[in-house]
């Protein structure tokens, strides 16, 4: 028996929502939100036609795809996908000797870094209405369909990498291996009618490689001060604290926090907001900090000093003297962060303390 095994597609990923799960508190954007349009590459084996006058070229289709992922805790994610054949026939990466139609509906869970992330899964669906490419005594083509017909009801496994270029924009690779394929399809043939194979097999495992457009999604609702019990608000002559974002709200605040201790606040925030002095005082970090990402650090009176995390952009330098409001720099998802947002910190002799001691966010 021949073997063909198709080439890995190349294609642009389109993702949508399909997947809810509840979780406990999150900071922003703990959604993401994805859509687009890949190629999908498939192989099979088979006993050629020797009658048949056309090549025999890899098969790879064009497939619709739907994905919404939801951060439980940390990095870790679950997720829903839809996956869907949308285009079957010869077009520039798309095409091959065999059409046939495919939905599959999935479950996933990974684990995603700021900029790499890796994941697995299940899925459940249909390969059906197969058709093969023929051709008749003048070498003419056209399709004929299985002297059977070969619908089936697939389970899969998945696995795959996400590497993230921008915060909306992703690479993907994925390896897929599908249970219950169609076995031993044999295509209608005559007198006049050569198909490409005399019988094939579905080879169950497929690659896909593709770019999507993926969009953090759901910002959690308002959470009011009669939610959670704040600290009495402190009054200092030698500071006087406002907040670092305009419209913003805590979304994770100062304390426990998945078995350890959060040091700071999250703050809701966009991609590229703007992040303000909360007091006046002197830079002393502009720069890099371990799981911090880009972040500014500056020194205020009365053995203060305030910290705002995970930027996407750094608008002051080590040295400089600001004032209170002024911009120092843009929101962002760098260093331990699974979403768009801005970690703030106030320290006070050294040691973090509560920033809400300080701060009415919301």
């Amino acid at each position: 028996m021949g073997t063909k095994t198709s080439t890995v597609f190349i294609g642009f990923s389109f993702f949508v929502s399909l997947f809810i799960f509840s979780s406990p508190t999150v900071s922003s954007q703990d959604w993401r939100l994805s859509a687009g349009y890949g190629i999908q590459s498939v192989g099979f084996n088979y006993v050629p036609n020797q009658l048949y006058q056309g090549e025999i070229n890899a098969v790879s289709k064009g497939m619709l795809e739907i994905e919404l992922e939801r951060y439980l805790f940390y990095r870790f994610y679950v997720g829903g996908k839809l996956e869907y054949l949308l285009h079957n026939e010869q077009e520039m990466l798309i095409g091959g000797p065999v059409n046939f139609g495919q939905l599959n509906l999935g479950a996933i869970a990974g684990l995603q870094w700021p900029k790499w992330g890796v994941y697995g899964g299940v899925k459940v669906g249909s390969v059906h209405d197969f058709s093969i490419k023929a051709t008749d005594r003048n070498g003419e083509f056209f399709w004929v369909e299985p002297v059977e017909p070969a619908s089936k009801l697939t389970t899969s496994f998945t696995g795959g990498i996400k590497y993230y270029l921008l915060n909306f924009l992703r690479l993907q690779f994925e390896v897929t291996q599908t249970n219950f394929l169609p076995q031993d399809i044999v295509p209608q043939s005559s007198f006049n009618e050569n198909p490409a194979f005399r019988s094939f097999d579905m080879n169950p495992i497929s690659f896909s490689v593709g770019v999507s457009i993926s969009i953090p999604w759901n910002r959690p609702a308002r959470k009011k001060n009669r939610d959670r019990d704040l600290p009495p608000l402190m009054r200092l002559s030698d500071v006087d604290f406002k907040k670092p974002m305009d419209k913003t709200f805590v979304t994770s605040p100062y304390g426990p926090r998945w078995n350890s201790v959060h040091q700071g606040v999250d703050l809701d925030a966009g991609l590229r907001d703007n992040i303000y002095a909360a007091e006046k005082g002197i830079v002393v970090k502009a720069g890099k900090g371990r799981g911090y990402g880009k972040m500014v650090r500056i020194k205020h009176a009365g053995g203060f000093e305030s910290v705002y995390a995970h930027m996407s952009r750094i608008k002051v330098k080590e040295g400089d003297r600001i004032r209170k409001g002024d911009v120092v720099g843009k929101a962002g998802n760098t260093g331990t962060s699974t979403g768009v947002h801005l970690h703030f910190e106030i320290w006070k002799d050294g040691k973090r303390v509560n920033p809400e001691a300080y701060i009415r966010f919301n």
